[in-house]
């Protein structure tokens, strides 16, 4: 079926080739099927059937070997990583709520987005954005080893990563480091920076199941009336991840994306330009650029 990318939509005339004109009251009659991403039954199918796609076109990069230019693989190191760790989630999600958990795996979606946004965050941001991440993942080692330490009656204490600052060039240096950081460190802010703040609310949800909060507790709990019950199983069933199954085959494509370009010959191109033309989603999600300025 074709898609316009632009408008999300697609349309296929159903069974007027041969209608015959006396069945045709007016031109209202001529019945359309309008494909659109979102929300319904049509665009599931299309999703669950889509995701095997990304994920064996991953598979079979990987399993071949890539190659990287010298000087991309500074960045190429982090993104590899974290897209297994995205294709992989992926698969455990889909598993998940085909076996009926729902929101068990909000934690799960939680870090799918993340990591496929950070991704495209990693991607656009070059060399300035690993050095950001090795510094705060340095941080959170420091931080873990001090905690132990403090807590744990070990033989030998537990070695800490160095403290060293980062040595900067300029102020300039210090500043973008220091804003990449932030970025890093808040989801919200990450995505403010690349003008797409609606994404946040949808993270802040699945937060709301992989924290303890009311929300964990209230998807067992049903009033009746005034009588208060509970249930074995989540309320919603399978129409409660609807949303999320749509979102699983973005995250793969924004994933694919943001790292494909940094491997010779482009490999997940074929299969991204495909799935997004299956889907009628928009060119505009792949590959962010920043609204907000680093300087």
């Amino acid at each position: 079926m074709p898609t316009n990318p632009d408008t999300q939509t697609g349309v296929a005339p159903v069974g007027t080739a041969h209608r015959s004109p006396a069945l045709i009251d007016n031109w209202q009659d001529f019945r359309i099927m309008v494909y659109k991403f979102g929300p319904n039954e049509q665009c599931l199918r299309r999703c669950r059937a889509i995701v095997p796609v990304i994920l064996r076109a991953a598979d079979q990069v990987t399993s071949q070997g890539v190659r990287v230019l010298y000087e991309h693989q500074n960045v190429v190191r982090p993104l590899m990583g974290w897209w297994q760790f995205t294709n992989r989630t992926a698969q455990a999600l889909m598993s998940l709520y085909d076996q009926g958990y729902t929101v068990e795996a909000a934690p799960l979606m939680r870090n799918l987005l993340g990591h496929s946004y950070a991704m495209n965050w990693l991607a656009d941001s070059g060399e300035p954005a690993v050095v950001a991440l090795t510094d705060y993942w340095n941080e959170h080692r420091r931080k873990l080893a001090q905690n132990v330490n403090e807590t744990w009656n070990l033989p030998e204490p537990a070695s800490t990563p160095s403290a060293e600052p980062v040595p900067f060039a300029n102020p300039e240096s210090e500043q973008i480091h220091r804003r990449l950081v932030g970025e890093l460190k808040n989801f919200d802010t990450m995505v403010k920076a690349y003008g797409t703040a609606d994404v946040y609310p949808v993270y802040r949800h699945q937060s709301a199941y992989s924290h303890t909060t009311g929300a964990t507790a209230d998807a067992f709990l049903i009033m009746d009336g005034d009588t208060l019950k509970f249930s074995t199983e989540p309320k919603g069933g399978a129409a409660s991840t609807t949303a999320e199954r749509l979102w699983i085959p973005v995250a793969l494509l924004q994933a694919a994306a943001a790292i494909s370009p940094f491997l010779v010959g482009d490999p997940m191109k074929p299969t991204i330009d495909r799935a997004m033309g299956d889907l009628g989603l928009p060119a505009s999600l792949l590959n962010l650029r920043r609204t907000r300025p680093l300087m």
